[in-house]
């Protein structure tokens, strides 16, 4: 009997033990592919880091010397100058390297962003370090430069923005006197042709800036997009609701949901309208009544489809994610004010900017690109720019009927001013409140849209902020918009 106890609880101890080696073994796999996730889609976020030590540059004795950074025409925009400084203690004379950037730096300033022995590293300069610094070059270059020059040498960075675009967007964001930002990008490779954050700043003076300007508006700005995101709510009424494009709709001014109102910009009614009427003169009553009909899940779908709650991890570039905070215990007052995007939706102008390229490129959103090329000492690509398709948001029907919206808001709508001579615009104009009613010029003005209608090369988003009562994103965003456009067709995109 004793013998039999005995074998029994050496059998339990056996399974056991097998028991807790299984469990150790799946944890210890589980942490090992945690691991090679992490590195693989944040090992060059970790490496970019400011506080990466391994990458500073000794501004007296530097191991390696960064390389430029350059626009897509070849434009100096960011390089590395030496000089010869007496020390007056020693007497001595010690060479310096610093960063310096162009004259004009304050237009391309969030782009570039700056580096610094004592502010650190922002930007193309932190994002882009693993290439500047040469740590990308192949074994025999590496060894080579160790071996046969006097201090490494690191690589080229040629980016995809257009300085004169930069420039230009700068300067007419000043003219109106206003904080924002402007994104252009072609909508069939993800280009970045500009990316523009007001106000901005001088990194070759970064002891006089002050914390606002340093903020890169387009990509960590987060902002309501109002009525901008009723092309969001279409898409998800075009794809949900069997033929809404054949509904009507009567808009009297204002409508109620569980005693909260939702009215139309000063109370207008609309009267009868159809969905690509509704867009064209942003009617609040008939989005507010789809976003209620379409219901959460839905147009909670249709939001991640077109990037929403999404922490992008995109190759060339940083941003934050955009916000549609909607689950089963959202009311209906909240589901109406959400389809308007107010409420408590917010999204960046980049994210923006890459929406209307989606419904530009028939449903396809391509990933955004800033990194045109790498070229190394000897003047050979490295690396050269390859468009990728980020997802399918749309199918071609529903792409091809938000795109004919568009052009209505433009052509008839609140878009009016964004019309062009030189060529065809599509788009949607936002009005978003962002403060309280004793703030009341805490308001924004957006516009978001294409170039030209047959054949799309441009996207933009266009936001200001700070506009008073009675500024919308028709007066204000729209003929910024149309100018911006129209120098872009002048430089050849």
């Amino acid at each position: 009997m004793k013998e039999m106890k005995d074998t029994m609880n050496k059998s339990k101890i056996k399974r056991n033990s097998i028991g807790v080696l299984l469990v150790l073994t799946a944890l210890y796999l589980s942490l090992i592919a945690y691991f090679c996730y992490a590195v693989v889609f944040y090992g060059s976020r970790w490496f970019s880091d400011s506080y990466n030590s391994r990458v500073k540059m000794d501004e007296t004795n530097p191991r390696i010397i960064p390389g430029s950074i350059m626009d897509r025409n070849g434009v100096v925009l960011a390089e590395t100058k030496e000089e010869v400084v007496k020390d007056p203690t020693t007497g001595k004379s010690e060479r310096y390297y610093f960063r310096v950037y162009h004259d004009k730096a304050a237009s391309v300033a969030h782009v570039v962003g700056f580096n610094h022995s004592k502010y650190g590293r922002t930007g193309v300069e932190a994002f882009y370090v693993y290439y500047l610094m040469g740590y990308n070059n192949s074994l025999i270059e590496k060894i080579y430069q160790k071996a046969f020059l006097p201090q490494e040498r690191g690589n080229d960075v040629v980016l995809t923005v257009d300085f004169r675009l930069q420039d230009y967007i700068t300067q007419l964001l000043k003219q109106q006197g206003k904080k924002g930002s402007v994104v252009l990008l072609n909508p069939k490779t993800g280009e970045i042709l500009a990316m523009v954050s007001y106000p901005t700043f001088n990194p070759n003076d970064m002891d006089n800036v002050d914390d606002d300007s340093l903020l890169n508006r387009a990509t960590q700005g987060l902002y309501p997009p109002g009525s901008v995101f009723k092309v969001v709510t279409a898409a998800a009424a075009l794809e949900n609701i069997e033929n809404i494009g054949e509904r009507k709709f009567n808009c009297t001014g204002a409508v109620e949901f569980d005693g909260t109102r939702v009215q139309c910009y000063k109370g207008e009614a609309h009267g009868e309208v159809d969905l690509a009427q509704a867009l064209a003169v942003s009617c609040n009553t008939t989005f507010s009544n789809l976003g209620v009909e379409i219901g959460w899940k839905s147009l909670l779908k249709m939001g991640k489809k077109f990037g929403f709650n999404e922490d992008f991890l995109f190759s060339d570039i940083r941003m934050k994610m955009s916000s549609l905070p909607i689950t089963y215990k959202t009311s209906k007052p909240e589901m109406a004010w959400t389809a308007i995007g107010q409420g408590k939706v917010l999204v960046t102008p980049l994210h923006m900017a890459m929406i209307a390229a989606t419904i530009a490129n028939d449903g396809v959103m391509m990933e955004p690109k800033l990194l045109y090329k790498v070229v190394g000492r000897n003047g050979d690509t490295q690396k050269q720019l390859k468009a990728s398709v980020y997802r399918k948001v749309l199918n071609e029907e529903s792409a091809r009927i938000l795109k004919d919206m568009m052009i209505k808001v433009v052509q008839e709508g609140t878009g009016k001013q964004a019309q062009s001579g030189v060529i065809t615009v599509a788009g949607k104009t936002g009005t978003a409140e962002e403060g309280t009613k004793d703030q009341q010029n805490r308001n924004l003005a957006w516009f978001v849209g294409f170039a030209s209608v047959d054949n799309p090369t441009l996207a933009i988003a266009v936001l200001v902020e700070d506009v008073g009562q009675g500024e919308t994103g028709g007066t204000q965003a729209a003929p910024l918009a149309k100018k911006v456009i129209e120098k872009a067709v002048e430089l050849g995109y």
